[in-house]
């Protein structure tokens, strides 16, 4: 008997094709029962790794960036040097990319305060390492508005759910403040300006779109005509 599907032989007791898994049906022969021609093929299971087995070969691969790093500068110059700022460059991004996802949920409101908390960390070590002075003057308070401009947006979207445009608005206008802030503190800590140069523009540009997004939430009419105009 063959299979009326794939023309494999069958024995007479075969109820499927075990190629094609074609039902095997002959009205005028009847099913005896018997050993099968090919012996059972068993489905092979494939195994996925886990979250806690990705987590351990990313942290492992993180220890190997960490350490070979300090490796190479303790044996080219006998001490810590560069090694310590690419082993905390590391560090930061092992806390910003992989540190998450060792919570299965989560919170963005107290994961963002501890990468910028990392990131002034990691900036405090490159001024102790150089003798730059210029940490508290600029690098902090750089860190610090980005992080309550960041914690605040993400903070009211995730616990308000209404408002977007007005978050994103005042958001925009923050961000236009916080590029000439910037300027004012690299001029006042490195010298390079006596005035404002190029940060009033960006601002300018920040301002327009923040107050656009502030009139078009407070308009219902014109919301609803933009969201009709660009199907949204």
């Amino acid at each position: 008997m063959y299979c009326i599907k794939c023309g494999v032989e069958l024995a007479d007791s075969e109820k499927r094709c075990p190629l094609c898994f074609t039902r095997v049906y002959h009205p005028d022969l009847e099913m005896p029962d018997g050993d099968p021609l090919f012996p059972d093929n068993p489905v092979i299971k494939r195994h996925t790794v886990t979250r806690a087995g990705s987590l351990f070969i990313l942290t492992s691969l993180f220890l190997i960036a960490l350490v070979m790093p300090l490796i190479c500068n303790l044996s080219i110059t006998g001490e810590v040097t560069w090694g310590g700022i690419s082993a905390s460059a590391i560090v930061l991004a092992y806390i910003i990319v992989v540190l998450p996802f060792w919570f299965k949920r989560p919170n963005p409101v107290v994961f963002v305060p501890v990468d910028h908390a990392a990131a002034a960390l990691f900036l405090l070590h490159i001024d102790l390492f150089t003798d730059g002075n210029w940490f508290l003057s600029f690098a902090l308070p750089t860190v610090g508005a980005s992080c309550i401009i960041s914690t605040a947006v993400i903070a009211l979207c995730r616990y308000v759910r209404k408002g977007y445009l007005y978050i994103f608005g005042g958001a925009t206008i923050l961000s236009g403040m916080a590029i000439v802030l910037t300027e004012f503190l690299l001029n006042f800590t490195f010298d390079i300006h006596s005035r404002l140069v190029w940060s009033i523009y960006p601002c300018a540009a920040f301002l327009l779109i923040g107050l656009m997004l502030i009139i078009i939430a407070i308009n219902p009419a014109l919301r609803t005509t933009l969201e009709k105009k660009f199907f949204v």
